[in-house]
């Protein structure tokens, strides 16, 4: 499946921009943009998850390079260790969400649907959740007291900021703007930002070497064989599940709750939210999506949109023990006991489960720009 080498490139272009200074200068940008407002340092930890998101498509990939950075800096600016790992957890989630995506890549696959499309469909449910993290962040920060940066806002230190990172807030637009533009496939964009990256960090920046690309390359391998043979065990179960009519089986279950196409989407969601305590992002994706399709394009459901629930949904996989990958990282980053990250993220939980209610009961807000566009 030709595809699937989508994976690899993002994967590996990734984790080039986490060895080769990529995501400090993403943070210094987010910093000068927002670090004076009260609990500045939060979010810029989110609007940094968000543009380092936007280039590599991993949720534990964007928490271990934004965590690495901005945790030791708001402990150091007098922010608790478990409000700077909640936060900078809680932000990760933005990595499968905001396009490029890595679940979206196996659920185009698997569902057989546009991932450009998908792609598409991930940025206004990405933005929203995105300012309802930040808007979380700031109330948090008020009531605890916390402070921003003590530098003023600039427009010239803003502007100065964007022109020193310029190389950086430059990939996703050469990747995605590519991909929009129908200059080059979704597989090819990985590929390209891939040499990119190698550009840049080994004759821009120049902190790539080559043990961290040898170190990029083991990591990369590493999840491309374990996503390579989910996809490839996924292909055989969806048919074993139409062999034993399944989907059918399920659709009658959710058809004698409700046939209104927003409460199935909400009861498809709490199951995903309950798969997601034990179970890995693609593991979901590739499993229970031959389940549900059937039943939401009998509905007349269009598969992008359960594509964006099931990404949504993913995402509070990463925020709930005992496997949750984003809080695992930072409760390692910080030494802070697992279920006290969990506590920490429990506000911004919320604000993915009120989105999940948006996409549901808004389809626009996902098909908007895919209508628009394709």
């Amino acid at each position: 499946m030709f595809p699937l080498l989508a994976v690899v490139g993002f994967v590996f272009a990734g984790a080039l921009m986490e060895r080769g200074g990529m995501a400090a200068q993403i943070v210094e940008v987010a910093s000068m943009l927002v670090g004076h407002i009260r609990g500045g340092l939060g979010i810029v930890t989110i609007l940094g998850c968000m543009f380092f998101a936007s280039m590599i498509g991993s949720g534990p990939g964007t928490v271990a390079a934004m965590g690495s950075i901005m945790i030791p800096t708001m402990v150091r600016r007098g922010y608790s260790p478990e409000y700077a790992a909640g936060v900078c957890a809680t932000g990760g989630t933005l990595g499968i969400l905001i396009p490029p995506s890595n679940p979206m890549i196996i659920y185009g696959v698997v569902a057989n649907t546009s991932i450009a499309g998908l792609f598409m469909a991930g940025f206004i449910p990405g933005f929203v959740l995105t300012s309802l993290m930040c808007i979380t962040a700031y109330c948090i920060a008020k009531k605890r007291g916390y402070q921003g940066t003590n530098e003023k806002f600039s427009i010239v230190g803003l502007c100065k900021a964007i022109w020193d990172g310029k190389w950086a807030l430059a990939t996703p637009v050469i990747m995605l703007g590519g991909i929009y533009c129908g200059v080059f496939t979704p597989t090819e964009a990985a590929e390209v930002g891939v040499l990119w990256t190698l550009f840049v960090g080994l004759f821009v920046y120049r902190k790539l070497t080559w043990k961290n690309i040898s170190s990029a390359l083991i990591r990369t391998s590493a999840f491309a064989g374990s996503a390579t043979v989910l996809v490839g065990v996924s292909m055989a179960f969806s048919r074993l599940l139409t062999l034993y009519h399944i989907p059918q089986s399920v659709g009658a279950f959710l058809g004698s709750i409700s046939t209104d196409p927003t409460i199935t989407l909400l009861l498809i969601a709490f199951f995903i939210f309950l798969c997601g305590f034990v179970a890995d992002t693609l593991a979901m994706v590739v499993v229970l999506a031959p389940v549900f399709l059937p039943i939401t394009n009998a509905l007349g459901i269009h598969p992008i949109q359960l594509g964006i629930l099931f990404v949504v949904c993913c995402e509070t996989g990463f925020l709930t023990p005992p496997f949750g990958a984003n809080l695992f990282i930072t409760m390692k980053i910080t030494d802070v006991k697992l279920e006290e990250v969990a506590l920490k993220a429990f506000p911004y939980l919320c604000t993915i489960w009120l989105l999940i209610i948006l996409i549901a009961a808004c389809p626009q807000l996902v098909m908007f720009l895919p209508n628009l566009l394709m």
